[in-house]
Formats: structure tokens, C-alpha cells, sequence
């Protein structure tokens, strides 16, 4: 009988190349991590924080008390169009679709601010129970994408545009 040597163990595989170095990869699709991460959005554009939508919400309500609620009124609805609140519009900030990332249309703003805030958060629930009212004003709070429930029920997210890359003339949803 002749000895045949075995055969040579398989090769191991190549090790996998390095990491590149930080800073160095491309940013992945949408926002990356954190709020409303699913959410393509354009560069410069990121969720707006929780002391910026608070800051936005109490500016309303302040320039809603100065301007006797006809002139912020009047400013609303000229300005949803934008995708925009009169206290957003001060700070830079606009709604845009969760879905698609793209600038809140005028229905969507009224369907938000008019049937969402108005409505149901303020008339409804808050004649129900004012303290229910209240709690859900800081719903963003505790929500992963940092929506209210006007939000959830209009589909949208508040985002800083400082450099107004969502501007007039980019579609809406």
C-alpha cells in the first residue's frame, strides 16, 4: 500500500481591512442616529431639540399674547405655507414630512397646528382635563423622534434649518 501524505489544511481567510479612520467615513443615509433617524434629510439639516421646540412653542405663545391673537393669527396663516410657525420662523426652524423629509404642505400645517394643537390637544382634551393638556405639551420630551401629538397626527417633525436649504422653492409633502 502506498502512503499518500493528507491534503494541506484549507488557507485561513485574509483578515478584514481596517477600520478607516474617524471622521473619515461617509455619513450614512437620512439623519444617521437619533430622532426621527428614518428620515432623509438634507445636509445641515438635523431634528430640532427639545429646548428649541420649547423655546419655539413658548415665543408663540408670547407673540400670540402682544399681537392680540389677530396678528399672530394673520402671521400663521400667511407663514404655513413655508412649513412654519410664526415662532419657528424666528428661530429657523420648519416642519417637514417624517416619511419623506420633505417640507410640510399648507394642509399639512393646518391639519397640524388648527385640528392637531388647537382642537384636539387644546379644546378636547384640555376642556376634558387641562392637566392631560399639559402633559401632552411635553410629549417631545420622552418621544424618540421628538414629536407631539399634533405631530403624530399631521406625520411631521420639527428640524433647525439655519441655512434655509429647505427653502420655498423645494417640494413639499
Amino acid at each position: 500500500m502506498s502512503q499518500v501524505p493528507p491534503p494541506p489544511p484549507p488557507a485561513s481567510p485574509p483578515p478584514p481591512p481596517p477600520p478607516p479612520p474617524l471622521g473619515s467615513m461617509p455619513p450614512p443615509p437620512g439623519n444617521g442616529i437619533g430622532p426621527a433617524a428614518a428620515t432623509p434629510l438634507p445636509q445641515g439639516v438635523i431634528v430640532s431639540s427639545v429646548g428649541r421646540r420649547l423655546g419655539a412653542y413658548l415665543l408663540d405663545a408670547l407673540l400670540l399674547i402682544v399681537t392680540l391673537f389677530i396678528g399672530w393669527l394673520i402671521w400663521s396663516l400667511i407663514i404655513w405655507g413655508n412649513s412654519q410657525s410664526p415662532g419657528k420662523q424666528l428661530l429657523n426652524m420648519k416642519v417637514v414630512k417624517k416619511d419623506n423629509g420633505r417640507r410640510a404642505s399648507y394642509g399639512t400645517m393646518a391639519l397640524r397646528e388648527a385640528v392637531g394643537k388647537w382642537l384636539i390637544v387644546d379644546l378636547v382634551i384640555g376642556s376634558i382635563c387641562g392637566l392631560v393638556s399639559l402633559v401632552l405639551a411635553f410629549m417631545l420630551v420622552w418621544d424618540k423622534d421628538r414629536q407631539e401629538l399634533w405631530d403624530k397626527i399631521a406625520g411631521t417633525i420639527v428640524v433647525d434649518d439655519p441655512d434655509n436649504v429647505l427653502s420655498k422653492d423645494s417640494p413639499t409633502g
